[in-house]
Formats: C-alpha cells, structure tokens, sequence
C-alpha cells in the first residue's frame, strides 16, 4: 500500500483548490494506491485545527474525489481527528490519519490528547509516537502499539521518525510489527536512498520526496512507485476502498 500525500496550500492562497485538484491528479496519473490531503502549508499547527481550516480542507477533499480514481483520506493537522472524520464522511473521503490516537503527545502546537474514543465509523491510521512530538504515555513504544492494537480499533498503525523527512528506525518497524497484527505503515522518510525499509513494513505514506517545491513531479513520483512496489511484500493487506 502506497498512499501519496496531497499537501494543500495555505486555505487563503489563490490558487488553493487549482493546486489541489491539479497535484491529486498528479498523484493518480502516477499510480499510488491512495492519497492522503493534509493542511501541511498552515503552520503554525492548531491542536485540533480552527473551523475555518476544517471547512477549507472540507472543500478541497471533496473536488479531490471528483477528480481521481483511488481512495482519498483526511489528515488534518495537528490532530483535528473528530473534524477529519467529519469531512471524510460528508466528502467523499475514506479513511483519515490521526496523529494522538491513543498516545498523548506534547508537541509544538501544546498538549495532544488521545482522539480514539470519539472517532466512529470511519477508517483510522493510526500514529504512535508520532514525529514532531514527545509522547508522554504510553512511554515506551511498545507499549503505545499495543495499547492502540487492542484498546481502540485502528486499521493500521504508522511509524515514524523523529521529524518530516526522517524514516522510522528499522528497530521501531520490528517492534511494531511483533506487538499488532495490524497493517504497520511508514509515515515519514521514504525516498529512493531509504526506500529499503520497506521490506519490513506493509506499506507507506509518501510526501516530500514526490515533490519539486510545492508541485508533484510525477515522473519522479512514477519512478518512486514502481521502485516501491518491487520491495514492497505486505503480509497484512490494508484495504481502503
């Protein structure tokens, strides 16, 4: 499972929905299993991100959908679980990407509190120990993939490293394959020189390395598929349509 990540402009840019549309089709024309729409360009973070954002993203999602043929998620950042699980419903979305699901994470943008007992009917990748952030409980990362694994219900757990850009630990990803049985994605760091560590994981989510500053290039994000998917052997299948 590769799923590309849409990284929206700031919801005031001019070109806000244009990029949107024209960078998810990007996505599409290059053969990802799914795409993910994230409000990376509004930092600084909101902990669960203001109604304005929300209802931004809400718009974006939903032309999104109509524009391509894979499934689309919802990640709005820092932790707008509950708002994400909304717009996925109502725009056509499939699944979302919470950040503090059953971690609770001190990070840049204040304290981030677990998200999983409000998060219903909706399909849920799930952080633990997320980048960016001090996960304060469960304090040992064994212990958050269990605890997401069997005290909540996520459809996978995702891995990552310490910041945007960084891959997880080879260490993490094995751990936190022997503590679920659970889909285990990477959520940070893949590009071509790291793209070996996928051989221990189900899957990953793609961002940075598929751009040329705030554009797709799909024919790097092409090659980055079809190299991808010649490690890639996922025992556990993550389905999202």
């Amino acid at each position: 499972m590769l799923i590309g990540v849409l990284h929206l402009l700031p919801k005031d840019h001019p070109d806000f929905l244009d990029h949107a549309v024209r960078n998810a089709k990007r996505l599409d024309e290059a053969g990802v299993d799914a795409l993910i729409v994230e409000n990376y360009y509004d930092m600084p973070f909101k902990p669960y991100a203001d109604l304005p954002t929300a209802i931004a993203v809400a718009v974006a999602v939903r032309e999104v959908v109509r524009a391509v043929s894979v499934p689309v998620g919802v990640n709005l950042l820092r932790n707008g679980c509950r708002k994400a699980a909304v717009i996925a419903k109502y725009a056509g979305g499939r699944f979302i990407r919470c950040n503090a699901y059953t971690d609770v994470v001190l990070s840049e943008s204040g304290l981030l509190m677990p998200q999983a007992p409000y998060l219903k009917g909706v399909k849920v990748l799930a952080d633990v120990h997320v980048k960016h952030g001090l996960s304060l409980y469960p304090p040992t990362l064994a212990e958050a993939v269990e605890t997401a694994s069997t005290r909540a219900s996520p459809d996978a757990i995702i891995i990552t490293g310490s910041k945007t850009g960084e891959p997880p630990d080879p260490v993490d990803l094995a751990t936190a394959r022997a503590y679920t049985d659970l889909p285990v994605l990477i959520g940070s760091g893949i590009c071509f020189s790291t793209l070996g560590i996928l051989k221990i994981a189900d899957g990953a989510i793609v961002g940075t390395c598929l751009k040329e500053g705030k554009e797709i290039d799909v024919d790097k994000a092409r090659r980055l598929v079809r190299e991808a998917r010649s490690l890639l052997s996922p025992r556990r299948r993550l389905s999202l349509g």
